[in-house]
């Protein structure tokens, strides 16, 4: 097991000069390696009890957009009578070491990881965490300089409200394509297709499109399952994702497999269109979907706006 050096530690705070204070935080940065085995892990736990004894930095910046988006502490873990907000909790290191465990992608289509909340060497591992931390937080000093705003993760995607789902009113929508799509459903704004042999027939002979190769989104062919999604921003086009939709116009609905891989569509940047997802569920379409763990369905229908902001950072509210 590698020590950890300043170089590192500096790294992570986002800063470049030391502070008196550096070294005492490296060092706890070291005893806490043994306990996490991972040296991105030990960093970021000695990061958070320095933020939570400055009361400044990114896990400050976490927790007040968190509170002021959700109205709660944290997600995962509902909090105790015994938690106490200016200061280190349990339920907070259990939450970083859920980050640690849960990456987003960095480009799209490189897949992601996600980590049970509830995992037993996740709590172990939090526990003894937290034991350190407490037996050390009185004599932690005061760090002068703050750490860097997004180091529990991308705060940018706070700042994007959650919009209103435009409409599907026919007065509204001036796009050619969706205004078709909409006369031929009965204004129904989703359509569904198995193959993109039916994607393509759809394309010529309902939205009149030239029947070119070319001009039929060839690109598309490697892929199956697709949603059209018609309103006053236009047609939307979603692949691989009409197996989770329960509707009755849907024919290649499997609830069995949107409960194993449907979670994908709110992590996976890119995967479907966000105004998609938000119709769905708000129109309570998307009822199997679930996290890969036990209890998965619950813990995803609680958080799946929060998820969808942490995994898809930019794509989340994007076009």
């Amino acid at each position: 097991m590698k020590k950890l050096y300043m170089q590192q530690w500096l790294d992570v705070n986002g800063r470049r000069r030391t502070t008196p204070d550096d070294g005492w935080y490296l060092d706890l940065s070291n005893r806490l390696l043994p306990l996490v085995e991972e040296q991105a892990v030990a960093l970021k736990c000695a990061l958070y009890l320095q933020d939570s004894v400055a009361q400044t930095g990114g896990w400050l910046a976490f927790k007040e957009n968190y509170r002021r988006m959700y109205g709660e502490e944290l997600p995962f873990y509902p909090v105790t009578a015994d938690y106490v907000p200016d200061e280190i909790n349990p339920e907070d290191v259990y939450f970083l070491l859920w980050t640690s465990l849960s990456r987003p992608a960095t480009r799209v289509g490189e897949d992601i990881q996600i980590g049970n909340p509830s995992d037993e060497t996740l709590l172990h591992q939090g526990e003894a965490v937290y034991a350190l931390l407490d037996e050390c937080f009185e004599e932690a000093p005061i760090q002068s300089v703050a750490s860097r705003r997004d180091w529990v993760m991308d705060m940018d995607v706070f700042d994007k409200p959650a919009l209103p789902l435009p409409t599907s009113e026919s007065a509204t929508v001036t796009s050619r394509n969706a205004a078709r799509c909409l006369a031929h459903s009965g204004g129904y704004p989703l359509l569904y297709f198995e193959t993109y042999s039916h994607l393509k027939a759809f394309f010529v002979d309902v939205l009149q499109w030239e029947n070119r190769p070319e001009q039929l989104l060839p690109e598309l062919q490697a892929h199956q399952d697709f949603v059209i999604y018609a309103n006053a921003k236009g047609m939307l086009i979603a692949v691989d994702a009409a197996f989770c939709f329960s509707d009755t116009r849907n024919p290649v609905y499997n609830p069995v497999r949107a409960a194993a891989e449907g979670y994908r569509l709110f992590c996976q940047p890119g995967a479907c269109p966000f105004d998609l997802l938000k119709y769905g569920m708000a129109h309570h379409l998307l009822p199997d979907l679930a996290l890969p763990f036990a209890g998965g369905k619950e813990l995803f229908r609680q958080h799946w706006d929060f998820l969808a902001r942490y995994f898809l950072g930019e794509y989340y509210e994007g076009d």
